[in-house]
């Protein structure tokens, strides 16, 4: 049984045995004797201490008390006080151990020391281990030229946390948090702002301290000020940015004429669980950027305490997670179109007519209600009959010169699928039918799909072979499926409707007939 004390580091409540203790007093003692009661050096050991509880934070995982052996280690990792007197100069002996040369990974930090807004290009500088002008440089061009960076910019800037501390800003450049380490860069830092101060003095004379003092005072004022408002004005933009984008997508994909995730999506292409998480992806990833905008904007005016990492890490798995779903179902969506197949032309000749002219028709074989969206894809679209939702295709009809006497109706269908055997199934499905009556053909203006059918670039291409001699008549119905039409005049296809034809060797002549 030992005995355990309760000690404060840096603000964190350690327990920890007697001789632990002990030992952990001896070395902070020696330490504290040598570095003075300097501001300088009430840093250092400030900065010291305070790695001391990051090491035992990280050693007491499954653990309650700090043992001895913790404490070895931690003097081992930062350094015995004879080793940094030695170098100080306060000891003579040599020791014969070759330094401590392992690499030390570096860390992710903001650079407040070298900052113009967040510190985040200096940081990613010193992470990457790059010039910190080449840095911002890479992000002025991303922000001008291509468009972004304004957006990871505030992510960053929200996620990565500040190199607050001198042992954050060593392993912010990837050296090792020891004692002689925190030193030499407290006493950098202080010599930085002795020679800044110095070369102002030395450059306008002591007489004008006083002024120059009330000039910096006033000034530093005034950039804080200017900061302030500059960054309740970028909170209040940001703010009313997101808000308004957030309005903006909530109304725009219920009020759009696409409906986004609705009739045209869950008619044409997907269904059931890939319809929700299409959906669910592409709200993911339009929403979490406007909400992060949101937050950093509250952020900025309110200035209340959060876990930043935790959110921006968290908002970014979110975020990914929906354009993971985008990437399946798009990706599953554009195989399912893979495949092109074209079935066998199926030729029917036509019954002899008493007459020599044939009549061209179409009946409406649909009667649709209203369209939906007025949307279409190719000859595919949705229109609503009986309050139930369709899918009907448009065929195309072309005219040509019959190599023989017959006149001759030539059908061929084509459809896309995962495979060709789903692909000519699909083929197959489409549904669509044309009659004679004596010298009177009736075409159906529209093809249909099966109820389970999803659009897969169905079409039918219809093939009138007209004998030469023959005289068809095309009314102005057969507007909608009249493709092509070969013509020795070149009259465009519109302009033969209510008009007679008369097939000929070089293709369709118009007469007069009485």
């Amino acid at each position: 049984m030992k005995k355990t004390l309760t000690i404060n580091i840096s603000g964190t409540i350690f327990h920890i045995d007697e001789d632990a203790y002990e030992k952990l007093q001896d070395y902070l003692q020696k330490l504290n004797n040598h570095y003075g009661s300097s501001s300088e050096g009430r840093e250092i050991i400030a900065d010291i201490e305070l790695r001391i509880a990051e090491i035992f934070n990280e050693s007491l995982r499954g653990s309650q008390v700090v043992t001895i052996a913790m404490v070895n280690d931690v003097i081992t990792t930062m350094g015995t006080p004879e080793d940094i007197f030695e170098e100080d100069g306060e000891y003579t002996e040599k020791t014969t151990s070759e330094p401590y040369t392992q690499k030390i990974r570096r860390r992710l930090y903001r650079d407040p020391d070298h900052r113009i807004l967040g510190g985040v290009t200096s940081g990613l500088a010193n992470y990457l281990g790059i010039d910190i002008v080449i840095m911002r440089l890479i992000f002025l061009v991303l922000v001008f030229v291509y468009g972004v960076g304004i957006l990871p910019y505030i992510i960053l800037w929200i996620v990565v946390p500040k190199a607050r501390t001198t042992s954050q800003k060593l392993e912010m450049h990837g050296k090792k948090v020891n004692i002689s380490n925190i030193e030499d860069t407290i006493k950098e830092e202080y010599q930085e702002v002795k020679d800044s101060f110095n070369d102002l003095r030395n450059k306008h004379g002591r007489t004008t301290q006083d002024g120059i003092d009330k000039v910096i005072n006033f000034l530093g004022v005034t950039i804080r000020l200017i900061l302030k408002v500059f960054v309740i004005i970028l909170g209040i933009g940001l703010l009313i940015g997101g808000i308004s984008s957030l309005i903006a997508f909530v109304f725009g994909i219920s009020f759009t004429p696409m409906y986004f995730f609705g009739d045209i999506t869950s008619e044409l292409f997907l269904s059931g669980n890939k319809l929700i998480m299409f959906a669910a992806g592409i709200s993911i990833v339009a929403v979490i950027p406007i909400l992060m905008i949101i937050f950093a904007g509250l952020k900025m005016l309110f200035n209340f305490k959060t876990n930043n990492r935790a959110i921006g890490l968290t908002a970014l798995f979110i975020w990914i997670l929906g354009l993971i779903f985008i990437i399946i179902i798009s990706i599953n969506q554009g195989l399912s179109y893979k495949y092109g197949i074209t079935t066998p032309t199926v030729t029917n000749t036509l019954k002899h007519t008493p007459g020599d002219t044939i009549y061209l028709k179409t009946i409406d074989n649909v009667n649709f209600d209203t369209r939906v969206n007025n949307i279409r894809l190719k000859s595919i679209q949705v229109v609503v009959k009986d309050d139930d939702e369709i899918i009907i295709g448009k065929p195309d009809l072309n005219i040509i010169k019959s190599s023989s006497d017959n006149t001759e109706m030539c059908i061929r269908r084509s459809a896309r699928g995962a495979s060709r055997k789903i692909a000519r199934e699909f083929a197959y499905n489409i549904d669509y039918h044309w009659i004679q009556n004596d010298s009177l053909i009736h075409f159906n203006q529209f093809f249909n799909l099966t109820d389970d059918d999803k659009w897969q670039d169905q079409e039918i291409d219809l093939t009138l072979k007209v004998p030469v001699g023959k005289i068809i008549f095309i009314d102005q119905s057969m507007r909608n499926i009249l493709k092509h039409a070969d013509n020795v005049d070149g009259i465009w296809e519109y302009d033969m409707l209510n008009k007679y034809w008369l097939m000929t060797e070089n293709g369709l002549k118009e007469v007069v007939k009485k």
